[in-house]
């Protein structure tokens, strides 16, 4: 298939069309382009459908900028990518973020949506059940690794074990084809966050489109229960749960899925007949699971707080959705290298700081309590980390070690874009060139946990290569945060 390319929402998609009949949109999961979709699903679908797929911002073929990943925007990809096509209505398939990304995209644009089908996919929020510890530490820790070892890792919680037991050489073949075109380590920790921060769940009931749920009954990465959650919200939407399927049941049971996907689409554009699809009750939801939805994720946090402090390992899949202010947005963060530099007296709290960005979805190190400008250590944590994650670091650190670490900042700026001091009474003199910012308040462990995620998340990603979009960014700005952790 031919990809070619779209200008849109700002960015450049590559996008390939094949078959003929009514138009089918494909949309893939996290950290996959369209070369992952199997090409005997293609083949089926594309016999029925004029079948469009595309790479999402990030994979693929398409721009891969440090902005705009939100699961709303990726809609708005979608949305532009329809506009590109003068395609007016479309049926959607959306696999695992894919279709998150589906369900935000009905939720925008529900004019545009002939019909929708939603696999191995979650609709977030409070209820979601997110993945165990163990596996989202599979899908998180890929640092430093190479395609083809990232692609091996993720597999052993996306296929089943039998699958991977009778089907290695179709997984390896899989796999080489998904390569290609890597996906850099910058646009998975976006997605990631995108995915992690995403909640549609509200939005359900509200979906007029017919509706097909299909998911694996293995599903280690998303499991079962979000797809009978999701069905059972939205008005007739149909569920059909594949036995011995894991988390890739496209893959798994290719014939089975396309099958199921073809009969109902094709149900719905043709006029009705039998399905295999279960139709799940829609029972309203009670004033008391209201006040319970609102309630689990204090309550969650609070029992896991000493945990998060300890460094264990936490779900941070399940953190992400418990904002520390209650009644919040849930935040995560996009794994930018954070480097704490501690001094004589405060190491304990930088520790249990460290440890909390580490849940949220940083990457943090610290730097010895006797740290020193002439310390090559530091210039070795630097380089390596950056080297390793692929972006600048930002620096943290408190009041008293502002000189320390401008100076720091100054010699490594090809390496470090900001400094974030806490405990800031004033403004200190920073080196030209560095960001800095300023969180004022007497020190307090409780509050740097507060305001230090939400000033990280204000600092845009630099790459140690420059992007190759997105505009570049002011070259020095200085902010301060009151008590309240807002800019002034």
């Amino acid at each position: 298939m031919t990809m070619r390319h779209a200008d849109v929402n700002g960015i450049k998609i590559a996008y390939g069309v094949r078959g003929s009949g009514p138009p089918l949109v494909l949309i893939m999961g996290y950290r996959l382009s369209s070369l992952a979709w199997p090409l005997d699903f293609i083949d089926a679908l594309a016999e029925r459908f004029t079948v469009v797929l595309f790479d999402n911002r990030g994979t693929g073929a398409s721009d891969k900028p440090t902005i705009g990943y939100e699961i709303s925007n990726m809609a708005k990809d979608v949305c532009g990518l329809l506009d590109h096509l003068e395609i007016a209505r479309a049926n959607i398939v959306g696999y695992s973020m894919g279709g998150a990304i589906a369900q935000e995209f009905v939720r925008q644009f529900p004019d545009r949506v002939l019909g929708l089908v939603l696999c191995a996919t979650m609709c977030g929020g409070p209820r979601a059940i997110y993945a165990s510890p163990s596996v989202v530490r599979v899908m998180r820790e890929l640092d430093g690794l190479k395609p083809e070892e990232i692609a091996r890792q993720i597999w052993k919680v996306t296929y089943s074990p039998r699958y991977l037991e009778e089907h290695r050489e179709l997984a390896e073949d899989q796999m080489r084809r998904e390569i290609v075109a890597p996906t850099p380590l910058h646009a998975a920790d976006l997605q990631f966050q995108a995915f992690a921060e995403f909640d549609c769940s509200k939005a359900l009931p509200h979906i007029q489109a017919p509706t097909l749920v299909l998911t694996g009954e293995l599903d280690q990465l998303v499991s079962p229960q979000n797809s009978k959650f999701i069905a059972g919200l939205i008005p007739g939407a149909g569920l059909i749960i594949i036995p011995g399927c894991g988390h890739r049941l496209f893959w798994e049971a290719t014939d089975e899925c396309a099958g199921f996907v073809v009969e109902f689409l094709a149900n719905h554009c043709e006029g009705p007949r039998d399905s295999a699809a279960v139709p799940v009750s829609q029972d309203g939801q009670s004033p008391l699971t209201d006040f319970v939805d609102f309630l689990t994720p204090a309550v969650e946090l609070f029992t896991k707080w000493p945990w998060m402090l300890a460094g264990a390992g936490v779900d941070t899949m399940a953190i992400s959705r418990q904002s520390i202010y209650f009644g919040g947005h849930a935040q995560f963060g996009d794994g930018k290298p954070i480097i704490l530099v501690p001094q004589i007296g405060n190491n304990l709290p930088f520790i249990l700081l460290s440890n909390w960005l580490r849940v949220l979805g940083y990457r943090p190190v610290t730097t010895g309590i006797f740290a020193s400008f002439d310390d090559q250590s530091i210039a070795n944590l630097i380089h390596a980390t950056t080297q390793r994650v692929g972006r600048k670091a930002v620096l943290v650190v408190s009041a008293s070690g502002v000189p320390l670490a401008s100076r720091i900042a100054d010699a490594h700026k090809d390496r470090v874009s900001d400094i974030v001091v806490l405990n800031a009474s004033h403004r200190s003199d920073i080196a030209l060139g560095v960001r800095a910012h300023f969180i004022s308040s007497g020190w307090s462990l409780h509050f740097a946990m507060a305001a230090l995620p939400q000033v990280l998340r204000n600092i845009r990603i630099e790459l140690i290569e420059a992007p190759s979009s997105g505009a570049p960014r002011p070259s020095h700005t200085k902010r301060q945060l009151s008590a309240k952790g807002e800019q002034k």
